[in-house]
């Protein structure tokens, strides 16, 4: 399948997809009718927002799972709304949301002309225009639009994939209404989350919509002007579909206390471990790390001055 050059999927400790209903999940038809086999390459959508090549190693239907060996050797079980295999050749004519071919004059089925899949104009979300080029010489399809924009740590903001990829977010591809959250609205037993539809963990890169309550994907956004830190909710973000157009983020400011708290626990998921030198680990990565962290009204602190300010946090205030 052709698509974004993949990078390196970060390392996991727990299954990428665990065991939900998927009925009430939009999905293509022709993902859940397709006969996914053992040895097929595929694409395959990671919690972070990113596609990664992988091989199916075992297909559970019961589930509507396959189990997927990255090419880190790591092995996780993924949805098959999350997993996305190559055009088959001979089925090109079949549209791959319904598994028709039928066509009316408003209504053709067009081409991408990267993955090669066809699509029903009224199929794809959004619907594509009337004078695209059925050949699909110049289209691209949702799929391969965020396939080739999202990046780690914003995807592209200026551009042709950049525009094509705001114009797609216009639209969910999912029914948000038909999600079932927890209580906190943290996560939903669909695994279906952001403009991409796919799998995600609100505290590792995500965004909440403050007007619709979703979670987006670091790597899918467009307003970014830094790269997240794990567990960083000192935004607020309204998405595309809730604006009607671009996106938009606001950085709430931050006291010393919020600092400390949110680049130990960002140490913590990356590092893997409990407990940090001060000056070694915790002061080292805020200086290294200043103007990313947008500190606001901190921002003109001395670096002399950073010192006892991170410490009097860390000792005067040990209950948080």
């Amino acid at each position: 399948m052709e698509g974004r050059e993949p990078s390196t999927r970060p390392s996991r400790t727990t299954p990428a997809s665990p065991r939900v209903n998927p009925a009430l999940v939009k999905r293509p038809r022709f993902q859940t009718l397709a006969r996914f086999w053992e040895g097929q390459d595929v694409l395959a959508r990671w919690t972070d927002g990113l596609l990664y090549l992988g091989i199916i190693k075992k297909v559970d239907s019961a589930q509507e799972t396959c189990l997927v060996r990255f090419e880190d050797n790591s092995q996780f079980s993924v949805l098959w709304k999350d997993i996305f295999p190559p055009a088959v050749p001979g089925k090109e004519q079949l549209c791959c949301v319904c598994n028709s071919q039928a066509c009316t004059p408003d209504n053709k089925l067009v081409h991408c002309g990267k993955c090669k899949h066809a699509y029903h104009q009224e199929c794809h979300v959004p619907s594509v225009p009337c004078d695209t080029d059925s050949a699909g010489s110049s289209w691209m399809c949702r799929q391969c639009v965020f396939a080739v924009a999202t990046k780690r740590g914003g995807a592209l903001k200026k551009g042709p994939f950049a525009r094509s990829m705001l114009q797609m977010k216009l639209s969910l591809p999912y029914q948000l209404k038909s999600l079932e959250w927890d209580p906190l609205h943290l996560t939903n037993k669909q695994q279906c989350y952001c403009y991409c539809g796919g799998p995600g963990e609100w505290n590792m890169k995500m965004l909440q919509c403050c007007r619709c309550l979703q979670w987006f994907h670091e790597a899918c956004t467009q307003c970014l002007s830094k790269p997240l830190l794990y567990g960083d909710r000192f935004y607020v973000y309204e998405c595309s579909v809730c604006t009607r157009g671009p996106e938009n983020a606001w950085r709430l400011p931050l006291g010393w206390v919020d600092v400390s708290h949110l680049v130990l626990y960002h140490l913590s998921i990356c590092c893997k471990k409990k407990y940090f030198d001060f000056e070694r680990e915790i002061l080292s990565f805020v200086n290294e790390n200043w103007e990313s962290l947008l500190l606001g009204e901190l921002t003109d602190t001395p670096r002399t001055d950073r010192y006892s300010h991170l410490l009097h946090a860390l000792t005067a205030e040990k209950d948080r």
